[in-house]
């Protein structure tokens, strides 16, 4: 039998996780062939079949379940190894991984990573955005930022403010149907909802509206919202600027997310990681009357 080597072992739990060799392949960003090709070598090397291929996916044979743990042992050990080695980098150089919303990356932070790009240009900066949650145990990403009320207790975070949502229309809209009373005419954007009144409707002041058109993307649905196909419950960074929207009768705010900027504790004190952590939190605090929804354009 070969010796086992940590490349051998990530592909192996990778195909576990993501159940698929092509799942697998955009876990650990390579090509679906390597992963493919890599296992077969890990398999043949230990004379063992570790996944039976069926419907349902790639399941862990019985010598595969028993790999498993170890596996993840080892995972561990040697990622705590990378972060300790990668947490005494003092210098303000290398790569830096953040995930982030689209929404955050699109219309509030690229303007400010730009500007952080142009003052440490030594810096590679990755952005991933994506409304996954990334692992950051698992060196996913070395920041990420998240939209929740508490954060998992392992991560080391920066409280952002909480991002305020209304309900935006078109003016248009506005002025030609009723949004209250018992027959309203006014409908909903939702969000793949599989009935006319989701429970998010009645949080709203206007729960006798019907949901009618979906779209699961808030960039999109403002756009759908500009077009006249509904009103929208959107992130006030989103719906204050636009100027094809307005707040529907001038609705203050009425939710909210809490914002965060999260790493691994093990890379807090790494001089790029908690540079870039600081500078986004500065950024953000630049557009606090923006994201809060005091920053107000409703008619």
């Amino acid at each position: 039998m070969r010796e086992l080597d940590w490349d051998q072992l990530r592909i192996f739990l990778a195909v576990h996780r993501g159940r698929s060799v092509r799942a697998a392949a955009q876990l650990l960003r390579v090509s679906h062939s390597t992963v493919s090709r890599r296992l077969t070598e890990l398999e043949t090397g230990l004379g063992a079949r570790l996944f039976n291929r069926g419907p349902d996916g790639f399941v862990l044979t019985a010598v595969g379940e028993a790999a498993l743990p170890r596996a993840e042992r080892a995972e561990t050990e040697i990622l705590g190894l990378q972060r300790d080695i990668f947490g005494q980098d003092a210098r303000l150089s290398g790569t830096v991984r953040i995930t982030m919303p689209p929404v955050f990356a699109e219309r509030l932070i690229m303007p400010h990573l730009a500007e952080f790009a142009a003052r440490y240009p030594d810096v590679r900066l990755e952005i991933i955005p994506t409304y996954a949650l990334s692992d950051l145990s698992r060196r996913d990403a070395d920041i990420a930022v998240r939209f929740q009320e508490k954060p998992d207790q392992y991560l080391f975070g920066r409280r952002l403010p909480r991002f305020a949502d209304a309900i935006y229309a078109a003016p248009e809209y506005v002025a030609a149907h009723r949004f209250d009373g018992e027959a309203p005419t006014a409908t909903w954007l939702g969000w793949g909802d599989s009935e006319d009144l989701p429970t998010w409707v009645a949080d709203t002041p206007f729960p006798r509206c019907r949901v009618w058109h979906d779209c699961a993307d808030p960039l999109a649905q403002a756009e759908a919202a500009k077009a006249g196909m509904g009103m929208a419950v959107l992130p006030c960074l989103i719906g204050d600027p636009e100027p094809g929207l307005v707040r529907v009768m001038g609705q203050p705010p009425y939710k909210g997310r809490q914002g965060w900027v999260l790493t691994h504790p093990d890379l807090k004190t790494t001089e790029r990681v908690r540079v870039c952590v600081r500078f986004i939190c500065e950024a953000v605090d630049r557009h606090v009357d923006l994201v809060t929804g005091e920053q107000v354009g409703a008619a």
